[in-house]
């Protein structure tokens, strides 16, 4: 009897055990992931980008797959924190408030195919660290399921400028755009000669440019100096760059 009743509770440990923590995968077609076994797809028809969404009642999350980039706004002034992260072999921001459950928490990869890119993000997000591990799990048809480093803490930094796209607009619109020549150059031809590091110099530390040959040739072409930021950190123009390569 006694074996019986032990036999019992075991079974039921282990079948509320597994419904707990068991996961689905969730099939988007152009992406799956994999998330636990209460949420389900939410169907809705986008016009120029494939979009759609999951839910589980409490928390939802909405993508948009395409050649669009999201604009997830100032987050209502909430503070967030960045990751650069690899994601089953592609390159990945992700996004999460400084207060879980006030803010955004998302994940963006720029470069899926030649044109297209994924945002997922919901708002005010509870359960956090289920939606993160979420994250790690997406697979495209092209994925290398063995680069997918352990998402950290110690990869999240703050910025203090909120948005890629604010960034720019704070520090660069004044004097360029992304495509065409105002004061300054447009900046997506200045990235296609040197890389982010290059940039970050340029910004914080003019002096160390002085005699580089892009550098010289601007400074020839165009009247005006570029202002210098030298409080911008190595993480800032990072994230500059994801918005002028993306």
């Amino acid at each position: 009897m006694a074996i019986r009743i032990l036999s019992l509770l075991f079974f039921l440990s282990a079948s509320c055990k597994s419904t707990t923590t068991e996961l689905q995968t969730l099939d988007f077609g152009v992406f799956k992931l994999k998330a636990p076994q209460d949420w389900t797809i939410i169907k809705e028809q986008g016009i120029d980008s494939y979009i759609g969404g999951l839910t589980n009642g409490k928390d939802s999350l909405w993508f948009d797959y395409g050649q669009y980039t999201v604009d997830l706004g100032e987050a209502e002034n909430f503070k967030h924190l960045f990751a650069k992260d690899t994601v089953n072999g592609f390159a990945a921001t992700v996004m999460k408030p400084d207060t879980v459950g006030k803010g955004y928490t998302s994940i963006y990869v720029p470069r899926i195919t030649k044109n297209d890119k994924l945002t997922i993000w919901g708002v005010n997000i509870q359960e956090q660290d289920v939606v993160l591990k979420m994250f790690k799990s997406i697979v495209f048809k092209n994925s290398d399921t063995l680069k997918n480093p352990e998402l950290t803490e110690s990869k999240f930094v703050y910025s203090s400028y909120g948005n890629r796209k604010t960034l720019f607009f704070q520090n660069c619109a004044g004097c360029h755009s992304l495509n065409k020549e105002l004061t300054g150059p447009a900046l997506i031809d200045v990235m296609q000669k040197r890389n982010c590091d290059w940039l970050y110099t340029f910004l914080t530390n003019r002096k160390a440019t002085i005699k580089d040959s892009i550098y010289l040739a601007l400074s020839k072409k165009y009247d005006t100096q570029c202002q210098q930021f030298p409080n911008l950190s190595k993480e800032d123009v990072e994230f500059l760059c994801g918005f002028l390569l993306e």
